[in-house]
C-alpha cells in the first residue's frame, strides 16, 4: 500500500536547541579483517558525525590483531570476538544487535559513508514494526573508477535501518549460518516481508530541492568485497562504463562524491557521464511511501 499523502519533508535537527527525547539508534560495524580497520575508522566518523541527535556504535571486531578504537566511551563500543565462534556476517552482527542500547538498528560497513542527515530522515518516516530503506544509493568502483547510481524501487537492503524488537519482543536477528553473499535481502525478506518504508532520495520534491538525493550514502567496490561486481553494480558492471559516471548527478553532489572519496582514501578521476546512460527508472510515489 502507499501513503494517502506526500509526507511533509522534516525539519533539520538544531543542535542546540534539540532535546535526546527522540529514539537511540544503534549503528553496527563488523570488522575482519586487520587490512581494513582504517577503513572502519573512516566509517565510524562518518557514522558518528551525523545530525541525528542520539546515537551509538557498536563495533563487532573480528580481526586477528588491530582495533578500532583506541579507548571506549559510552557511545563508541569495540567488542573483539573469536572469529570461529562467529564465523558469518549474520552471527557478528547479531553480536551487535545482542549489545545494542538503542531501539533502533543501523547496520553500516566499512567501506560505507553515510551523509550527514541520513540517520536523521530516515528516522523521520519510521513506522513501527515496519524497516526504512533508501530507494538510491551512490556506488564507486575503485578497479574501474566508475560511478553509478544504483536503484531498486523495492529499497536497497544494505541501506536498513529496523527496530530492535519484533512485535513479539524478539530480536530481529540475521541468518547466522548464511555463508554467501546477499544476507540483508535475506533478513529484510524473512523478518519483515512487505513491512517496509522507501525513502525516496530523488533530488528534487514536487520542484524544491530539499535533501542531496542518491548521496544520502555512498558505497564503494574495490578488490575485497564479497559481493561480485555484477550484484553490486546492476547493469553497470560492464566495461563500457569504466571511468565514466553512469546516470545524471547535479554537480554539486559530484563535488561531495569527489570529496568524500579523497578524505576515505578513494581518490579516482572519473569522467563525464556516459552517453545514453540513465538509471533503471526514477521511483514514484511519496517520501516514505510504505509498501
Amino acid at each position: 500500500m502507499s501513503m494517502d499523502d506526500p509526507v511533509d519533508a522534516p525539519r533539520m535537527p538544531n543542535a542546540m536547541t534539540d532535546r535526546l527525547d527522540v529514539p537511540l539508534v544503534t549503528g553496527i560495524l563488523v570488522v575482519a579483517e586487520d587490512e581494513r580497520i582504517n577503513l572502519a575508522r573512516s566509517a565510524v566518523a562518518s557514522f558518528i558525525n551525523q545530525t541525528y541527535p542520539n546515537k551509538e556504535v557498536i563495533i563487532v571486531n573480528a580481526a586477528p590483531n588491530k582495533t578500532v578504537l583506541e579507548e571506549q566511551w559510552p557511545t563508541l563500543r569495540e567488542f573483539r570476538v573469536d572469529p570461529i565462534m562467529y564465523p558469518t556476517i549474520g552471527a557478528l552482527r547479531n553480536k551487535g544487535i545482542d549489545e545494542a542500547k538503542g531501539e533502533w538498528i543501523l547496520p553500516f560497513d566499512d567501506d560505507d559513508h553515510s551523509h550527514l542527515h541520513r540517520m536523521f530522515m530516515q528516522m523521520a518516516v519510521r513506522r513501527d514494526h515496519h524497516c526504512v530503506m533508501l530507494d538510491r544509493q551512490v556506488r564507486v568502483d575503485t578497479e574501474r573508477q566508475t560511478l553509478c547510481i544504483y536503484e531498486r524501487k523495492a529499497g536497497i537492503s544494505n541501506t536498513v535501518l529496523f527496530p530492535r524488537h519484533a512485535a513479539d519482543n524478539s530480536l530481529n536477528l540475521y541468518d547466522p549460518d548464511m555463508i554467501e553473499a546477499g544476507e540483508d535481502d535475506e533478513f529484510v525478506e524473512r523478518a519483515f516481508g512487505e513491512r517496509w518504508v522507501r525513502l525516496n532520495t530523488l533530488p528534487t520534491q514536487n520542484g524544491q530541492e530539499w535533501f542531496p538525493g542518491p548521496c544520502m550514502t555512498i558505497a564503494y567496490y574495490h578488490t575485497r568485497n564479497k559481493s561480485s561486481r555484477e550484484r553490486f553494480f546492476g547493469q553497470y558492471a560492464g566495461t563500457q562504463y569504466d571511468g565514466l559516471v553512469c546516470g545524471t548527478i547535479p554537480d554539486d553532489y559530484l563535488s561531495y562524491i569527489t570529496d568524500v572519496m579523497g578524505k576515505a582514501g578513494f581518490s579516482v578521476n572519473i569522467g563525464s557521464p556516459a552517453t545514453g546512460a540513465t538509471t533503471e527508472g526514477a521511483p514514484s510515489g511519496p517520501v516514505g511511501a510504505i509498501n
